[in-house]
């Protein structure tokens, strides 16, 4: 008997369900790798949470926000410029990094070696889900409109590459700057993070559950207006909100966020971790009045449900 092959027409209908069975697995198969990659950038939230408390029962202090000093905010001088992230290093098993730093000059220095130290990765300052953040970024690379302002700094042409960071410390429920040149240090200090910051946990008055400490940001890439330094004073405020406008006319849209804000690639919000150590995602549709709320260490207000 004569074997009856695939007519063109069945092969045709194999092919299309095919199609369609693909088409409906590869959006499940997406989900799933955010969520993982999600999931991993919590977990490194929490890693940081736990170094900044295993540095504070050791100092009795959390970390300075930065050691930034500007003169146009009141500031007598304006010195050196190492952030939080620098100080709990030996707390997440960079030990030996933070060994080489010697905190003896201004970070602005190119001939210390401090300078180039901030060229090194830390993973656990990584989202993941944030492609760009894997990237390094020179403050004058790709720049053809003499603006030398990255992420934070605010900082003359580093001609330096340094490593980029989703974590920012939060530093301010306003506006950053008390200037139009001044670098933003947290001026109104109402947070837990800020320039000279020396906030220990009987501080946080609102109660270290309610009140935020790090926050999550794009991390730009190479000659970003919108990166942040992992090792340099990597301060925001949540005045801006999460996820909100681009930068400036021209970006491309989903591409970096508005200057130094709280953003994410992930959908609907971003992750911020709280004084107590807990991992929060929150929305981007937050009230602008809850968000400040979080922002605050002793400003009082009860905050119900985020």
């Amino acid at each position: 008997m004569r074997r009856r092959a695939f007519t063109l027409i069945e092969l045709l209908v194999v092919i299309a369900i095919i199609a369609i069975l693909i088409a409906l697995l590869l959006p499940a198969v997406q989900q799933a790798r955010e969520a993982a990659r999600r999931s991993a950038c919590k977990n490194n939230f929490k890693q940081v949470g736990l170094a900044l408390h295993n540095y504070h029962d050791t100092h009795s202090v959390f970390p300075p926000g930065s050691l930034i000093a500007d003169s146009t905010c009141g500031f007598s001088v304006q010195i050196r410029g190492w952030a939080w992230s620098v100080y709990i290093l030996p707390y997440l098993d960079f030990a030996n990094l933070y060994n080489q730093y010697t905190f003896t000059d201004n970070y602005y220095n190119t001939s210390v070696a401090d300078w180039s130290l901030g060229a090194t990765q830390i993973p656990v300052y990584l989202c993941p889900s944030d492609d760009q953040g894997f990237e390094l970024v020179s403050c004058c690379s790709n720049r053809t409109n003499g603006d030398c302002t990255v992420g934070s700094a605010g900082d003359a042409c580093d001609k330096q590459d340094f490593g980029i960071t989703n974590m920012a410390g939060v530093s301010d429920s306003v506006q950053r700057r008390c200037s139009a040149t001044a670098n933003r240090m947290g001026v109104n200090k109402n947070g837990i993070f800020f320039a000279l910051s020396n906030t220990k946990v009987r501080d946080v008055i609102d109660g270290t559950s309610n009140t935020f400490i790090v926050g999550e940001v794009l991390g730009g890439g190479p000659g970003s207006h919108d990166g942040f330094y992992w090792n340099y004073s990597n301060l925001v405020d949540t005045s801006d909100g999460i996820n909100g406008f681009n930068t400036r006319l021209g970006t491309p849209p989903g591409n970096y966020r508005l200057d130094g804000a709280l953003s994410s690639r992930h959908t609907g919000g971003c992750h911020m971790l709280m004084a107590d150590g807990s991992v929060h995602f929150i929305s981007e549709n937050i009230d602008a009045g809850v968000l400040a709320d979080l922002t605050t260490r002793a400003g009082g207000e009860v905050v119900g449900e985020f």
